[in-house]
């Protein structure tokens, strides 16, 4: 018998639905802390750490959220500095990294609008370059031209050399910074052999306040970002391949879908109508609400939505106007040529819109290759973005990505 959640979520898609509470009995709350909890696989959180944050703040609260996250920050920073000081590099970068997930948790409860907020950004970013410079093959920051301004990145080897090797390059969603890519995947990445590339387009990141918000066509700023990476001699161009969450399983797919160059596409989920994924949502019920809302009923999402209507270049309180600025995020999966995975967390898929929107897409993309995983819940996978296993997620992505990769080797022989 399926629980009320999954009841939930048939009626209506929430994003940020749990289907089983970590901390927080606040949704978003407890899916922001899972989302920061889940880095731990990938060097990022530690359990301790972010237990005690959480064990002083007040369920729903943004405030205590932002609060306890900035002051175990500011903690483990100075703690990562002392550590850099006395020559212990491999404790300091360990430290720093830490310390740029809890600068990082702190911006998911943090309006723009906030004296906080560019500081926070500052200080997330100073953690995460300065973590990422101590490793023995050191992170590249990427500025690359984009409309008089510069969408930011960051590339890591596989190894050393300029021999060309596989390549993924990772876009996030509608809520994320380019540094959450590194700690989502990465280190999977570079364990198999692939360079790792990530780039916040156009409404990521800080890049709103550059006049930089987003749009429908995301192939547009995907260009100069291949073009970077083809530039390379360490990336192999016939072995690139672009994956998207949340949001990005709109912006990767649609890119696919004009850029013959991705030779291989992952979404997760996939999203060919982003207007009809917003309908589908509680968003239009808010007209006339949000003020209620935000001070009694749900503060924390409200914090969440606010900060993507942001990202739309639409006033912070004017949440379900994001409802129509997706009117035409939408293009045809059948364009899709090269070969697709889609993955999507088992809670999400019980929503009758976001399963049309994969099966349609299953059955118009042409590859013969194409193939669809449904995160399983008994499994700890039902989650958007399936960011509470990570493990799983990337051994999902990888096994197929390398199956793909040596077909290819083997059909240009």
């Amino acid at each position: 018998m399926k629980n009320q959640s999954y009841r939930r979520q048939e009626q209506e898609l929430e994003f940020h639905r749990q289907f089983h509470k970590l901390r927080f009995r606040a949704n978003d709350m407890d899916f922001a802390f899972q989302w920061a909890m889940g880095s731990c696989v990938n060097g990022g959180a530690g359990i301790g750490e972010g237990f005690y944050a959480a064990s002083r703040m007040k369920d729903g609260d943004p405030e205590s959220w932002v609060r306890e996250w900035m002051a175990l920050a500011g903690r483990v920073h100075k703690r990562a500095r002392a550590m850099l000081e006395a020559g212990h590099t491999v404790s300091a970068r360990e430290t720093l990294l830490r310390a740029f997930v809890y600068y990082r948790a702190a911006l998911g409860a943090m309006l723009p609008t906030d004296d906080r907020f560019k500081p926070a950004v500052r200080l997330m970013r100073e953690s995460f370059q300065k973590a990422n410079s101590l490793q023995d093959i050191p992170v590249e920051t990427l500025s690359i031209p984009f409309e008089g301004g510069a969408l930011p990145g960051y590339f890591q080897k596989a190894a050393r050399g300029a021999e060309p090797r596989r390549t993924l390059l990772m876009i996030g969603g509608g809520e994320t910074f380019t540094e959450d890519l590194y700690l989502y995947i990465a280190p999977a990445a570079l364990r198999r052999g692939y360079n790792f590339s990530t780039v916040d387009l156009p409404g990521q990141g800080d890049l709103p306040f550059a006049g930089l918000y987003f749009r429908n066509d995301f192939e547009t700023p995907m260009k100069p970002v291949l073009d970077h990476l083809l530039s390379r001699p360490d990336v192999d161009p016939d072995r690139l391949a672009a994956y998207g969450i949340s949001a990005g399983g709109y912006m990767v797919p649609r890119a696919a879908a004009y850029e013959k160059r991705i030779k291989a596409c992952i979404a997760n989920s996939m999203v060919f109508d982003l207007y009809e994924i917003f309908l589908h949502s509680p968003i239009p019920r808010l007209k006339g609400l949000i003020g209620w809302v935000a001070d009694r009923k749900a503060p924390f999402q409200m914090r969440m939505l606010r900060l993507i209507a942001w990202r739309w270049g639409l006033p912070i309180e004017d949440v379900t106007a994001m409802v129509e600025k997706n009117r035409d995020c939408v293009f045809d999966p059948a364009r899709i040529a090269c070969p697709t995975l889609i993955l999507v967390a088992e809670g999400e898929y019980a929503n009758p819109e976001v399963r049309r929107q994969q099966l349609q897409a299953m059955k118009v993309m042409p590859n013969p290759r194409n193939k669809l995983i449904v995160g399983p819940a008994d499994e700890g996978a039902a989650s958007h973005c399936m960011g509470e296993n990570l493990g799983l997620m990337s051994a999902l992505v990888f096994d197929w990505l390398d199956e793909i990769f040596i077909d290819e080797m083997k059909s240009d022989k």
